[in-house]
């Protein structure tokens, strides 16, 4: 009997999750698209061919360019957004005048919208009158870059996405510090373990669960960002910008090639399922 008070959830989720999946499978196998859709049952199966034309290089429908982008800023902007969210709570976590205030101030970044944040940073990119440009122009390095529409742009995205991103780093390590027994420091402390050392043998330890979560969860939010790029940017982005959900964008939106749009979205899945499937095995072997 119990059983039966999960499957209002259940039925939730299967309708909120597991309908719509199963709905974008189906359509990535057939040849959907603005011409079939008024009559779904004439758009034919073409089984793997969306999937071919996606992951072929060859192909102009190819998916491979933004692929490679969107791992490699979401790997450099959670790489940085880490170290920053635990120096961030470590600093926090001490207590001095203005505690509150500063953990407001570091919360900014994370509770604004992101197409708030998105504006922001495209002037803040702007060439020449962008407060960047221009205060690289004052060190002398320069006030005349591309940030928003050449081979820059990688750069000003990766930024901006380590930007939105450490603080929710910082909320989920802030709060696990938080759970550490004062008392081990203390022992520690009185066996004459230095700071290093009780971040080593106590704070790190302690911290790890949440921290491996964290990074996943990051990692996942940044491949999966569409409104920072598409605002920052603009549509079309430029080619070291163009990362995978503006692709998904594109190929649905912008072309209504709904078969091809839906396999850009599965791969995107599949790549997705790596960090998560790693997370459960470690966590699980924990």
């Amino acid at each position: 009997m119990p059983y039966w008070l999960l499957a209002p959830g259940v039925a939730v989720m299967v309708v909120v999750s597991f309908v719509p999946l199963a709905l974008a499978g189906l359509i990535s196998l057939s040849n959907l698209s603005q011409y079939t859709i008024g009559d779904v049952g004439s758009a034919g199966l073409v089984w793997l061919r969306n999937y071919i034309d996606v992951l072929d290089p060859g192909s102009p429908l190819e998916v491979l360019g933004p692929l490679r982008i969107s791992v490699v800023y979401s790997l450099l902007s959670t790489a940085v957004a880490v170290p920053l969210g635990i120096a961030a709570a470590l600093l926090v976590n001490q207590r001095f005048a203005g505690r509150t205030v500063l953990r407001t101030l570091m919360l900014l970044p994370f509770i604004l919208p992101h197409f708030v944040t998105a504006l922001i940073w495209r002037l803040m990119f702007q060439t020449g009158t962008g407060a960047v440009d221009q205060v690289l122009g004052a060190l002398g390095l320069g006030s005349e870059h591309l940030w928003l529409i050449g081979p820059e742009s990688f750069a000003a995205l990766t930024i901006a996405a380590t930007w939105s991103a450490w603080p929710f780093v910082y909320i989920m390590v802030l709060a696990a510090l938080q759970a550490i027994p004062r008392e081990l420091y203390d022992s520690a402390e009185v066996d004459g373990a230095g700071p290093f050392r009780s971040f080593r043998s106590i704070t790190l330890p302690s911290i790890r669960a949440t921290l491996a979560l964290a990074i996943c969860l990051s990692l996942i939010n940044q491949f999966n960002s569409f409104t920072l790029p598409f605002v920052m940017f603009g549509h079309p982005p430029p080619e070291q910008a163009n990362v995978i959900p503006v692709s998904i964008y594109t190929a649905t939106v912008t072309a209504s090639d709904y078969g091809h749009g839906a396999a850009v979205a599965i791969v995107n899945l599949v790549i997705l399922l790596v960090p998560v499937v790693y997370y459960l095995r470690k966590a699980r072997a924990e």
